[in-house]
């Protein structure tokens, strides 16, 4: 199947510069546009995958071959988890990712070390990365007991520590290659002064932090100042108004008294009733 996708590779290349370089009719020869090969469909990856390895090669001797064709930001080559030997493939991402056309048109079906080597495009690739093992997911967390979950957080612990691990040694495999690896006590001194480094920032995000609380413990006593003084002053004008309210009402009540109280002293007396056998004589002028 490998022989078969190298292949493959191949004669779509073939036809596609017949295609594109193809003369018109006018016999002027055609130009390339990668915009129209069957290259841009996988413009959105910078991931190449590189099969039929020797098994003999590390990290570092990979990204040193693939290296013709541009700057490699990343070497993933799977390894067997008992003998640690890698597995005879590899995923490498560049820096550009024009340069993944290159490699693919130039190195698929190439000779290495008496091997036919297999180069196409990746269109997904994701790298397995660290897993928090306290976002275990409800619907799996639901279906476990309580010492299965804890199995299963220990295992997400270590397998995190392996691929810690893996990194590291990648890394450096990687450095190797390029010719920037350090020494033991240069990484020690590295190690020493991230160290420190994270001492202070740490410091410094906890004096943040602090300033941060105590700028708004502040603006939090200003605010509840504030509505302690509005409930105050709402207080004080109710109070003021139930007074006025009050004397407002014992004013009626003088007022009404008084006029009761005014009518019954100056009530003009009844007039007297007629005497029997009195006769009044009322003379008209």
């Amino acid at each position: 199947l490998a022989m078969n996708r190298v292949k493959e590779v191949e004669r779509i290349n073939r036809r596609e510069v017949e295609t594109q370089l193809a003369s018109n009719t006018r016999g002027d020869a055609g130009s390339w546009d990668v915009s129209k090969s069957w290259h841009a469909t996988y413009s959105d990856s910078a991931y190449v995958y590189v099969g039929g390895l020797p098994y003999e090669l590390s990290e570092g001797d990979v990204a040193t071959v693939m290296a013709q064709w541009g700057d490699i930001v990343d070497v993933n080559m799977p390894r067997d988890k008992g003998t640690g030997k890698p597995k005879g493939f590899a995923f490498i991402c560049y820096e550009d990712q024009r340069s993944t056309v290159l490699a693919v048109d130039n190195f698929n079906g190439a000779k290495l070390l008496g091997r036919t080597v297999r180069c196409d495009h990746c269109r997904d690739f994701r790298e397995e990365q660290a897993k928090d093992p306290d976002a275990i997911p409800d619907h799996v967390a639901r279906k476990l007991s309580e010492k299965e979950l804890e199995q299963r957080k220990r295992e997400i612990v270590e397998r995190n520590a392996e691929l810690k691990a893996h990194a590291a040694e990648k890394e450096q495999r990687f450095a190797e290659a390029r010719g920037t690896a350090t020494t033991a006590g240069e990484r020690e001194e590295a190690a020493v002064r991230a160290s420190l480094l994270g001492d202070k920032e740490r410091a410094a995000n906890a004096k943040r932090r602090t300033h941060i609380e105590e700028v708004l413990s502040r603006r939090k006593a200003g605010a509840q100042a504030e509505l302690a003084l509005e409930a105050r002053k709402k207080a004080e004008w109710e109070e003021r108004k139930r007074q006025r309210d009050a004397d407002e009402a014992a004013g009626r009540r003088d007022r009404d008294a008084d006029k009761r109280s005014g009518r019954e002293h100056f009530a003009p007396p009844p007039p007297p009733p007629p005497s029997e056998g009195s006769t009044k004589t009322v003379r008209l002028f």
